[in-house]
């Protein structure tokens, strides 16, 4: 059988963590999640969107 290297078992497990946090979810809902999760680490690592900075 296949070794799956380290760093594919760590993606896989990522993913399968993010698909049981959304499975269930309306595409409207996880669009919800992600817009809030990426907000959360824009204000922790002090980044700003393109969209929002002035010209």
């Amino acid at each position: 059988m296949f070794k799956e290297p380290k760093a594919m078992r760590e993606i896989h497990k990522i993913q399968e963590k993010l698909y049981e946090e959304r499975k269930g979810l309306t595409a409207e809902q996880e669009i919800r999640l992600i817009r809030e999760n990426a907000r959360k680490l824009m204000e922790k690592y002090g980044l700003k969107s393109r969209a929002h900075v002035a010209a």
